[in-house]
């Protein structure tokens, strides 16, 4: 795989090249997390592997891996409401698009199709733009060209309201029955945001966010001393701990989320060996995600965090 993708994530990175060298790799998967850009890339790194002539080496310049690289492939599609668009809708991905899709299927083809579906923008690069940019830079790939020099290509992560009724409806029955050597992959920054008939179809995979921020984690470490064997009576403590630390320190309940996850991400990076424990983190992982949808739901913090510490103990 990608070297950048293969150090930042090592259990994603094993995870997709054994599926493809066994011939197992689920028809739709999800993508999910705060950094888009490294979901595009990872995403463009599983088409390379799909349609490389040689052995998906990093370093392989067959024409399969040359035109992924370079945003070129005829068979590796992004949909957006500004990619691939064939009408003159601008704020969804349109039915016209699905049957652009669902067209691309009826005929055999040697290549394996990759459809890559996200929500999209051009705009002028912010500070942290720059950041992620340049960070998928370094991973080999290039975006989708800009609509002019000023202008880049943005990815956003896919939700329900990015699609039309009837493009949804079309694009699930395209997952129901999948054509052979076809995947599709959505990219989003919570999978509660995509339709959850689409969910139940697919394989969700949490990739966290590379960025080398430090969060200060000790307030809280002593109650993860026995993970993954949360102790329950603690867990009215550790929830308690959570909001007086918040309240405290002014912050926002969603940076002590993110505290949280940061801590499992660590632990993941250091047990990647461990196939149990990387599941049940990846669990955990994914429950600090619903924990976040919770606050933007207006529901109290002491109640998310409470939820999440009986989670963990589980």
């Amino acid at each position: 795989m990608n070297k950048i993708l293969d150090k930042k994530y090592p259990y994603l990175s094993n995870f997709f090249k054994t599926a493809i060298e066994q011939k197992r790799l689920f028809h739709s998967i999800i993508l999910y997390g705060n950094n888009n850009y490294i979901q595009y890339a990872m995403a463009m790194e599983i088409a390379r592997q799909l349609n490389c002539l040689e052995d998906g080496r990093e370093d392989c310049s067959c024409q399969n891996c040359r035109w992924i690289r370079e945003n070129k492939h005829p068979a590796v599609m992004t949909i957006s409401k500004i990619d691939n668009k064939t009408d003159s809708s601008k704020t969804v991905i349109s039915e016209e698009q699905i049957n652009l899709v669902l067209d691309t299927l009826v005929n055999s083809s040697d290549y394996h199709r990759v459809f890559i579906l996200c929500d999209a923008e051009y705009k002028t690069l912010s500070q942290a733009e720059v950041q992620d940019y340049n960070e998928f830079i370094l991973t080999g790939f290039i975006l989708p060209k800009e609509k002019d020099e000023n202008k880049y290509w943005i990815p956003k992560g896919i939700n329900t309201g990015c699609f039309s009724t009837v493009a949804a409806n079309a694009m699930l029955k395209s997952i129901e029955e999948p054509s052979d050597k076809v995947t599709f992959i959505f990219l989003t920054n919570n999978k509660d945001d995509i339709l959850q008939t689409i969910v139940s179809r697919s394989q969700a995979f949490y990739v966290a966010d590379s960025k080398n921020s430090v969060y200060n984690v000790a307030f809280f470490e002593k109650y993860f001393e026995q993970y993954p064997k949360f102790d329950k009576d603690c867990a009215l403590d550790f929830a308690q701990t959570l909001y007086s630390y918040q309240i405290e320190n002014n912050l926002e309940p969603t940076f002590i989320i993110d505290c949280i996850q940061y801590y499992l991400t660590q632990l993941l990076k250091a047990n990647i060996n461990n196939s149990l424990l990387v599941r049940k983190i990846y669990n955990d992982i994914e429950k600090t995600e619903k924990s976040k949808k919770m606050l933007n739901a207006y529901i109290k913090e002491q109640t998310v965090y409470e939820n999440l510490a009986f989670y963990f103990s589980k």
